[in-house]
C-alpha cells in the first residue's frame, strides 16, 4: 500500500514538474534511488568551484539553498548587533562537504559575501555559486524550469558518490521554498529539509535549526511554505494536499484556454481523483494529537517568559490545561490574559476546536443573556427565530470570558448554573440543553473585593477560583523588559521594508519607565516610534511615552539639575517629543499638529524635514 501510494504521489510531482522521469531519476519519497547511477556527471559549466579537499570515509553531506537577503547576517533588534543568517545557522549545526548556493540578480551581492564568510569559518567546505539569471524572483514557472535543469545535473552526481543532501527551507521567497520541495518530493533532489526555527518565527542560530520530514506533524510546515504559491501558480484548488482526496486537482493543462485544452484519459482523471493524503503516502496511519512542550507553544504563540513569576504562571498554566477545571486569570490590563488564555487551550484536548473569545464589557447590559445562553422565537419583541448563545456555539471546545466581572448579577447566576450542571437555559424556554464548555474567566480587578463590595456573586468567585493564575505586572519585573522590548521589535520589523534598532539610551529609557498599561502598553509604544523614527536607530528622546498619570503638577516630571546637565539639550529633546507626539496623535497630518502644538505649519514642516526653525 505504500509502496502505491508513494507512486501515485512521485507521479503527480512529475507532471506538474513536466515530462517523465528518467529511470536515473526514480526516487521513492524516502530519498532512496531506485537505480545507482555508475560515473559522475560533470559539473555545470560556468560555475565556480573552490579547490577540492580529500574525500572523507564517512559519508558526505551537501546543502541545497537559496541565498535570502538575511544571510549572510541578518541585523539585531539592538544598535550593531548582527545575527547569523539562515545558512550560517545551518552550517554551525551540521558539517557539509559541498554546499550549492543559489541566487538570483537581486541577492548576487548576498550570495558573494555569503560564500566569502562561509569559507573563512569552513575551509575545507567546497562552495559553488549558481545564479538564476530571473528578474522575478516570484516567478515560479520559470524559477522552478532553471532551477530543475541545474540541479538534476548536481543531484545525480552526487549521489553517485553516496552523499546526503539536505535542503535549506528557512531562506528565498515562499516560491523557492515550494520549487525544493517539489524537487524533493518528486525524486529530482533527494534530500532532507533543515528549517531554521518555523515558518511563522523566524529564529536564527545553531540552536534553532532542525530536520524536518513529511510526517502528520512536520507535513504542516512544509506544507504551508510550499502550497499556498504552489495552488496559486498551478491552479490547483487552494485547499491542501492533505485535504484533497475525493477532490480532482487539475493538471497544467486545466490552466490553458478552452479551446486549446488536452483531453484527460479516464486512467488520469482516475488517478487525480484518488489522490491520497500526505499520511497516506508515507504509508503511515494519522497519529493522534500529539500535545507539544509548554516552551514550543510558547515560542508557537509569541508569549515572552524571562521571569521566575511569569515561568511559574505559564507552568500552572501549563498543569490545568489538561484538565477541564476552570481557571481564572487575573492581572493588570496589558498583562496577557487572553494570551495566557490562548496557552490553556493550545495545551488541553480541546485544542482541535477553535476557543471562543467574548468581552464581556463590550456585551450590551441587555443583551447579554440572549448573547450567552440563546433564545427561542417570541421570547422578546425582536426574536422572531431561535438562536443559538455562545455557550452551544462553543459546545466542546473552551470559552474565554475576558472582563466576567462587568456581567450582571441576573446573569452571573444563570452562568453559574452552568457551571455546575452543565446545562444552558435559552430564554423563553424552560428546557435544558446541555453542553460541555471548558470556562477560562479574566479580570483586571480583585474579584475578592468585588464580592466583599456585592457587584460578584461570592458562589460564582468560588466556583471559578479553582484553579487561580495571578500574571504580574510588568514593573515588577523590569529586568525582563529589555529582552521583551527586543523581541517585540523583532515582530515589528518583520513587518518593515525598513527595520528599525534600539539603542543603548532607548532601552535604558524603557526599563525606568513604569509602564501603568503592561506589555500591550510597551508594544504600542514600540509600534508608534517604529513608524515616526527618522534614523534607523531609535535613541532614548525618539520613544513615544505617553504617560497618563503625571501628577498635576506639570513640572513635576521635570529632572533635577546635576554636573553635566545642559538646559539647551534637555529643551531640544523635550521640544523633538512634543513634536513627535503630536504627529502621531494626528496621524501624520501636518496641519493638525501644528495647531495643536501651537507652532506655524512651516514649523512641522521644517521639523519634518530633519531641519531646525530655531534662531541660530
Amino acid at each position: 500500500m505504500r509502496a502505491e501510494s508513494s507512486k501515485k504521489m512521485a507521479s503527480f510531482l512529475q507532471r506538474i514538474l513536466g515530462g517523465k522521469k528518467r529511470a536515473h531519476q526514480a526516487l521513492s519519497l524516502t530519498g532512496t534511488p531506485a537505480i545507482q547511477a555508475k560515473s559522475a556527471e560533470a559539473p555545470e559549466e560556468g560555475s565556480r568551484h573552490h579547490a577540492q579537499t580529500p574525500e572523507p570515509e564517512s559519508k558526505p553531506n551537501s546543502l541545497f539553498a537559496f541565498v535570502d537577503l538575511k544571510d549572510p547576517f541578518t541585523p539585531g533588534e539592538l544598535a550593531e548587533e548582527q545575527f547569523p543568517g539562515p545558512i550560517l545557522s545551518i552550517l554551525s549545526a551540521k558539517k557539509f562537504d559541498s554546499i550549492f548556493l543559489f541566487y538570483t540578480p537581486h541577492t548576487r551581492k548576498n550570495a558573494q559575501e555569503t560564500e566569502a564568510e562561509a569559507l573563512q569559518r569552513y575551509p575545507d567546505c567546497r562552495i559553488t555559486l549558481h545564479e538564476i539569471p530571473i528578474p522575478d524572483p516570484k516567478n515560479y514557472r520559470m524559477l522552478i524550469g532553471l532551477l530543475r535543469a541545474i540541479v538534476q545535473k548536481l543531484a545525480l552526481g552526487w549521489r553517485m558518490r553516496g552523499g546526503q543532501s539536505y535542503v535549506c527551507v528557512s531562506s528565498g521567497t515562499a516560491e523557492m521554498r515550494a520549487a525544493w520541495f517539489l524537487l524533493a518530493a518528486s525524486g529530482v533532489l533527494p534530500a532532507k529539509f533543515l528549517q531554521v526555527g518555523t515558518p511563522a518565527r523566524p529564529l536564527y542560530g545553531k540552536a534553532n535549526v532542525r530536520e524536518v520530514e513529511l510526517r502528520s506533524s512536520d507535513w504542516e510546515n512544509i506544507r504551508d511554505l510550499a502550497l499556498p504559491t504552489m495552488t496559486q501558480l498551478r491552479g490547483m484548488p487552494t485547499s491542501s494536499l492533505s485535504g484533497a482526496r475525493g477532490r480532482r486537482i487539475p493538471s497544467e493543462s486545466s490552466s490553458k484556454p478552452k479551446e486549446t485544452r488536452r483531453e484527460e484519459s479516464p486512467a488520469e482523471t482516475a488517478e487525480y481523483e484518488t489522490m491520497d493524503s500526505p499520511d497516506e503516502l508515507t504509508g503511515k496511519e494519522r497519529a493522534p494529537l500529539q500535545l507539544p512542550g509548554l516552551d514550543e507553544v510558547l515560542q508557537e504563540l509569541g508569549i515572552y517568559v524571562g521571569s521566575a513569576t511569569l515561568r511559574h504562571a505559564a507552568e500552572q498554566a501549563a498543569i490545568a490545561a489538561d484538565s477541564h477545571l476552570p481557571v481564572l486569570l487575573q492581572g493588570e490590563t496589558g498583562t496577557g490574559k487572553e494570551e495566557f488564555a490562548k496557552l490553556i487551550h493550545r495545551l488541553s484536548p480541546r485544542f482541535p476546536k477553535n476557543m471562543v473569545v467574548i468581552n464581556c464589557a463590550a456585551i450590551p447590559m441587555t443583551l447579554a443573556e440572549s448573547y450567552l445562553f440563546g433564545h427561542v422565537k417570541g421570547a422578546f419583541t425582536d426574536a422572531s427565530t431561535d438562536h443559538n448563545g455562545i455557550f452551544e456555539s462553543a459546545d466542546g471546545s473552551t470559552l474565554f470570558l475576558d472582563e466576567i466581572a462587568e456581567l450582571t448579577l441576573e446573569v452571573q447566576g444563570k452562568l453559574l448554573r452552568v457551571l455546575q450542571d452543565g446545562v444552558v437555559q435559552r430564554m423563553g424556554t424552560t428546557v435544558p440543553r446541555r453542553v460541555d464548555v471548558r470556562i477560562i474567566a479574566a479580570s483586571n480587578r480583585d474579584l475578592r473585593k468585588e464580592v466583599s463590595a456585592g457587584r460578584f456573586r461570592e458562589d460564582l468567585y468560588f466556583r471559578l477560583d479553582v484553579v487561580s493564575i495571578r500574571l504580574p505586572p510588568l514593573r515588577e519585573r523590569r529586568h525582563e523588559i529589555a529582552n521583551l522590548a527586543l523581541t517585540l521589535l523583532r515582530e515589528i520589523n518583520q513587518r518593515r521594508h525598513k527595520p528599525r534598532k534600539l539603542g543603548t539610551e532607548a532601552l535604558l529609557r524603557l526599563e525606568r519607565y513604569h509602564w501603568p498599561g503592561n506589555v500591550r502598553e510597551l508594544s504600542h509604544v514600540l509600534e508608534r516610534s517604529v513608524l515616526y523614527a527618522r534614523a534607523e536607530v531609535i535613541r532614548g528622546e525618539d520613544l513615544l511615552i505617553t504617560d497618563h498619570d503625571q501628577a498635576k503638577d506639570k513640572f513635576a516630571a521635570l529632572p533635577e539639575p546635576r554636573e553635566g546637565f545642559s538646559v539647551e539639550e534637555y529643551l531640544n529633546q523635550a521640544r523633538k517629543q512634543l513634536f513627535l507626539r503630536a504627529l502621531a496623535a494626528c496621524k501624520g497630518n501636518q496641519s493638525e499638529a501644528a495647531a495643536m502644538l501651537g507652532v506655524s505649519k512651516q514649523a512641522v514642516n521644517k521639523f519634518v524635514a530633519g531641519q531646525s526653525d530655531n534662531p541660530d
